[in-house]
């Protein structure tokens, strides 16, 4: 998004002049993003089976290693979109207005998609990630059928302030923190992989040293838990998987969720379980 130290040198400068405050954060996204002349351009990836789509449009993009998928066919609502990524599937379904639209992590610099529609041949995009040794990506991945919301504490910020930033903080403008929240799931179809990602466009903007505070917001186990998502039910500790990606290295690493007792109030610390990388 930024020039390699372009945000990382007023962060710095900011520091220096007694502390970094939002404002003086917003100034320096503005100036970075005046002096790069914007946000990264979009990679378009190539497919096979297009001239087949008939009246069916599609559009498969990326931009800091987010994919998204975007599809256009009249008369089509209700049907399923199933996308298939390594060993993930990604499922969705078009809405009333014949369109849909899919978006997940990409874990590699060259990427091979899979997409299947019900009437047409199997499409094949091939998508590149240019960027993909710049950003800095976190993914909370899933496939059990839950909701979890991932919040990101940045270096030196507190829960609910600047620096927080979840998918009901998703700052998609930068205004309120150096990352955003790009990928945002619900319950997963039966079958589908679910995730919620948060990603730095520009890794040299993290300055050195910095730690990350990540939380684990369990959705649909809610603030007074009941079965299957409490005790020893059946989703009372889905399993999880980490994802962080820095450098072009990938490391994943599976976690747990508390456990909760149910029929009881939970308290804050408990509702955002502390997940350590």
């Amino acid at each position: 998004m930024f020039g390699p130290t372009c945000v990382q040198h007023h962060y710095r400068q900011a520091a220096r002049s007694g502390g970094i405050r939002p404002g003086k954060w917003v100034l320096a996204a503005l100036l970075c993003a005046f002096t790069a002349g914007g946000a990264a351009a979009q990679t378009q990836a190539t497919c096979t089976n297009m001239d087949k789509l008939g009246d069916t449009k599609l559009s498969v993009t990326q931009q800091y290693g987010r994919a998204l998928v975007e599809l256009t066919r009249p008369n089509s609502a209700g049907r399923k979109v199933e996308i298939e990524y390594g060993d993930e599937s990604y499922i969705g379904r078009f809405e009333r207005d014949g369109r849909a639209r899919l978006g997940f992590a990409l874990t590699d610099a060259k990427n091979e998609i899979g997409i299947r529609l019900s009437e047409t041949p199997p499409i094949t995009c091939k998508l590149d990630v240019p960027e993909f040794a710049k950003i800095y990506r976190v993914i909370l991945r899933w496939r059990d059928p839950i909701q979890l919301d991932l919040h990101v504490v940045e270096p030196g910020r507190r829960m609910g302030e600047f620096g927080h930033v979840s998918p009901g903080r998703p700052n998609t403008n930068f205004a309120q923190g150096m990352g955003q929240m790009d990928v945002v799931s619900g319950v997963p179809m039966d079958g589908a992989t679910a995730e919620s990602s948060y990603v730095v466009p520009d890794a040299a903007a993290i300055p050195p040293d910095s730690v990350f505070a990540f939380r684990a917001e369990y959705v649909t186990r809610g603030m007074k838990p009941a079965p299957p998502y409490c005790d020893d039910g059946a989703l009372a500790v889905p399993q999880v998987e980490l994802i962080i990606i820095e450098k072009g290295k990938v490391t994943t690493r599976k976690i747990g969720t508390n456990r909760a007792p149910c029929g009881e109030t939970l308290p804050e610390s408990r509702r955002y379980m502390v997940i350590r990388p």
